[in-house]
């Protein structure tokens, strides 16, 4: 009875106005919801080369090694390296250069780029910005005063992973091994020192050791992650994602509204069927079975074609906005569809119950006089 009603019902202007809104919410939260989902994915996967690791903790002093015991004892990897600034020396030529000590561990992602390719700084040898050898007129081989330890040039340091982009940046920048730097002189009372600890490891170990830590920071000690960075990548992702959510935001709400004028006006059309079946014997549990019965088969309906829909958005829009994307996005996970459905019963309860309590209320002396209203 509920499939005759309904297919009965199909063609009425209004109820296919309903049907097509509702799948039209369905496919837009669906596609923008995924598209979304996919460029955080691949966001969260690349912003651990952007930091070398998953979380970073940076201090003016040195941590309490409790602290780097926890996070091995947690199952994660530990990259140790302190940064600072000291005069390079090539014979008597003298020039200013930011230093970076780092562990063998370093980094623990993204890519060291180095020529030749694939060095690391090993102790007793060093990394130099191109521009730092033009400076001292020096060439890979030589030796290099680094303070008042003297190491050797190994190779050109091209790019680190989480160097970052700084136009204020003026001096060179160059690599060093981590036990190199007690012997450079830098390493004592009132210099200005930072040191980094980059862990990496599972999400839910990375959580568990920052819960443990957040109580004991000190104010000299904060994590840097992307989300908490004010880089320019991390304001263009804040703003994507802005976007995608206010595109959804406005196709839900011109969903609300295509919903609530086609249902209000479907409803008025139908108060005189209504009628017509209480005064042949039609109860209210009939007529509420039914009524309940053709909504659910419209949002079955909905959610089915606009899942279909919803895909088929989501393969266009990565194709338009292909050259602004990632190149290799992740799979989505579920999230978007319990949105997209969730979505779409909320409208229906929020749009439809009223229409639908108005016309199950409707009196059966309506079909003897048509301005009688409805008692709800």
């Amino acid at each position: 009875m509920i499939w005759r009603w309904f297919w009965r019902e199909w063609r009425t202007p209004a109820l296919l106005i309903v049907w097509l809104s509702l799948t039209l919410a369905v496919a837009c939260v669906l596609s923008l919801g995924r598209i979304g989902d996919r460029i955080d994915q691949s966001v969260h996967y690349q912003s651990r080369d952007f930091l070398a690791g998953d979380l970073v903790l940076r201090a003016s002093y040195p941590v309490d090694e409790s602290w780097l015991q926890l996070a091995q004892e947690k199952g994660l990897t530990l990259s140790r390296q302190i940064s600072f600034s000291t005069m390079t020396y090539a014979g008597d030529v003298p020039k200013l250069a930011d230093v970076k000590a780092a562990d063998k561990y370093y980094p623990l992602y993204g890519e060291l780029e180095t020529k030749p390719a694939g060095l690391k700084a090993e102790k007793g040898t060093v990394l130099v910005a191109p521009r730092l050898l033009a400076l001292l007129n020096i060439n890979v081989g030589d030796n290099l005063d680094v303070g008042d330890a003297t190491l050797k040039v190994s190779g050109e340091l091209i790019q680190e992973p989480d160097s970052g982009f700084n136009p204020l940046q003026i001096s060179p920048r160059i690599l060093i091994n981590i036990d190199d730097a007690r012997a450079t002189g830098a390493i004592q009372p009132g210099s200005r020192l930072t040191y980094r600890y980059m862990f990496a490891g599972s999400p839910a170990a990375v959580q568990a050791f920052q819960h443990v830590i957040d109580p004991q920071l000190k104010a000299d000690q904060r994590w840097l992650t992307l989300k908490q960075d004010n880089s320019p990548l991390a304001q263009s992702i804040e703003r994507a994602k802005q976007f995608l959510l206010l595109s959804a935001l406005l196709t839900l709400l011109l969903a609300v509204a295509a919903v609530a004028v086609s249902m209000s006006h479907y409803c008025r059309s139908r108060h005189n069927l209504v009628a017509i079946l209480k005064t042949l014997g039609a109860g209210r549990w009939a007529l509420r079975r039914w009524i309940i019965g053709q909504w659910l088969v419209i949002l079955l309906a909905a959610t089915v074609v606009g899942s279909m829909l919803g895909l088929a958005f989501e393969a266009i829009l990565i194709r338009v906005l292909a050259p602004m994307l990632p190149k290799m996005l992740p799979q989505a996970g579920f999230w978007p569809w319990i949105w997209a459905i969730g979505a779409l019963f909320s409208i229906a309860l929020l749009v439809g119950i009223r229409p639908y309590r108005q016309l199950m209320a409707t009196q059966p002396s309506r079909v003897l006089r048509s301005d009688v209203t409805a008692n709800i």
